[in-house]
Parts: C-alpha cells; structure tokens; sequence
C-alpha cells in the first residue's frame, strides 16, 4: 500500500510539471504570434504642390462600385450624366469580377442607388450620353458573330438599338468600333475599322434610325477609343494632381500657376488654395467630374469610387 500511494504521489508531480511546461509553452507561442500594429507611413506633400495649404479632407466618399477591368484602350468606361448626378459604368456581369466587357449601370451619387442595368451584358465601353440625358450609346461585342457594333439604350424603357444591324462587319476581322461624338441632339458619329489603315466614319440619325456612311481616315488619326480625363472641374474651382507615387491630390480654389519641372514637363499648382489626398498609392485609370463639379469619379484597376466635393467625413 505504501509503495502504491509513493507512486501515485510521484505521478501526480509529473503530470503538475507536465501541464505547468505546456502553459508556459502555449503562453511562449502566442506570444510569438502576436503582432504589433504598424504605425502608417505619413505621404509627404510633394515639393511643386507645396505653395498650397494642406488640409485634411475636402471630399466625402459616397460608393465604391466594381468595374470591369481591363489592359485595352476601351474608351471611356464611366460618364456623368449631362443633366445630373448618374454615373455610367460597365460592371462585371457577376458584379464581382471580370475583363473587358460587362453590364452597363448607371448610378445616383445623389440617392446612392443604381438605377438601371442594361440587358446587354457584353457591354465593351466608350459611353457617351446623349445632350438631353435621356440615352447612352456604348460599344458592344457581338460574342456570337465575334465583330463589335454600337448601341443605343433608352434609360426610360430599356429599349436597345444596334446602329448597325445585319451590317456590323466593315473588314475582315473583328470591325472594332468607337464613338466619336454626340454634340447634336439626333446625330451620333461613330467609327468603325474597314481595312488595314482605314477607319470609317458614320452618322446615325437617333430620329430617323438611319446610319450614313461618311468619310474615310488614317488609323492614326482615330481617336474614338481615347480615355478623355478631366483634371480641372467644370466650373474651373477643382484640380486633380497625381504625383510620382500614385498619390491622387485635389486641390480647391486660388489662383492657378503653372510650374515648369526639371523633366521639362509642367505641373499646375494653385496659389492661396487648399490641397488634400484623395486616395494614396493607386493607380488611376480615369477621372471624371459631375457637370455641376459636386462629384468626382475615380476608375482604379478594378474599380469606380465616388466623392462628394466640398465636404467632410468629421
């Protein structure tokens, strides 16, 4: 009996030592995984910006939204509305991924809801409103017949039109397509490729729906499919700037001057202004401004952000 209760005595001072070795050890490893929070790196406010006096904030961000994302010049992949605050974009189909073509919506930064989803889900880009806002045309691949055509959409019933019809093939490959202008209420100008350096231009009458054929140009000189970019607001009181680190500032207000710099290109700077980061290292792949300068848009890779203008989050 002796012997029995010396070696339970002996196992239960193992087993306390045991257990005591395992806490220390658990409290060794999870103090090894702990991690210290890393104090942000403050962006510097780059030297031909710095006549300007930095502020902490002038915008309000109102979404984030997905966009289609791309490494092809498309055209413009969002724009405002001429008459109010909607935004058009092209948005992955499964409105979380993906390349090249999409859905067109249109967004309400003023309600902060989109409003319209086009039917169309190849949606290729360069979107331009109609003057009054009541229709979008936009590029468009046709997946079955593998050409592009342009469209045309009306916001109030979703109704679409293919400008081109049956004639969308104009060379021998995929007839790539663009949108030129749209200044006058029923002429919409339109390009489309018609050989190896030949571009040809179209006017479609929105009224009549009949499209012309009109001139032909170089390849070079087409345009169509440009990112138009708006640094400088509408009504001139907003700057975009977009330093050497992918650093997006915006300046508000002063006097403009331009700043010539050692690489003999030229920054314009604002004197007696006020100048905030809107968004820290990101590449920007557009910038739009609402036509009353109350919004801006920012298309990054994957992306479409929007701010509110003259505001602040605090």
């Amino acid at each position: 009996m002796k012997n029995y209760r010396f070696f339970f005595r002996i196992f239960n001072i193992v087993a306390l030592a045991l257990l005591s070795g395992c806490s220390v050890l658990t409290e060794q490893m999870n103090r090894a995984t702990e991690t210290v929070n890393a104090t942000p790196t403050p962006i510097n406010l780059p030297t031909q910006l710095s006549v300007q006096t930095r502020v902490d904030s002038q915008t309000c961000q109102v979404a984030e939204l997905v966009a289609i994302q791309t490494d092809e010049l498309q055209g413009d992949l969002m724009a405002w509305s001429p008459t109010g605050h909607a935004l058009a974009f092209v948005q992955p189909v499964n409105q979380y991924s993906g390349f090249y073509i999409g859905d067109l919506a249109v967004y309400d930064a003023a309600t902060q809801v989109i409003v319209f989803t086009s039917k169309d889900q190849a949606v290729f880009g360069d979107l331009t409103w109609s003057p009054d806002g009541n229709i979008l045309a936009y590029v468009s691949l046709d997946q079955t017949a593998g050409v592009y055509t342009v469209k045309t959409v009306t916001l109030a019933n979703g109704i679409e039109v293919n400008i081109f019809g049956d004639d969308a093939a104009t060379d021998d490959f995929a007839s790539q397509k663009g949108i030129l202008s749209w200044a006058n209420e029923p002429d919409l100008i339109v390009t489309s490729i018609c050989g190896a350096d030949c571009v040809r231009l179209y006017q479609y009458n929105i009224v009549s729906q009949t499209l012309n054929a009109l001139q032909e140009i170089r390849y070079n000189e087409n345009d169509s499919l440009a990112v138009m970019d708006d640094l400088v607001s509408p009504d001139g009181y907003w700057q975009i700037s977009i330093d050497n680190n992918d650093n997006t500032w915006i300046t508000s207000g002063g006097e403009s001057k331009i700043i010539t710099q050692p690489e003999n290109s030229s920054l314009s700077a604002n004197i007696n202004s006020q100048i905030s980061l809107v968004l820290a290292d990101t590449p920007l792949q557009e910038t739009k401004f609402s036509k009353d300068s109350k919004y801006l848009a920012l298309r990054t890779v994957e992306q479409v952000i929007i701010y509110q203008l003259g505001c602040t989050t605090e």
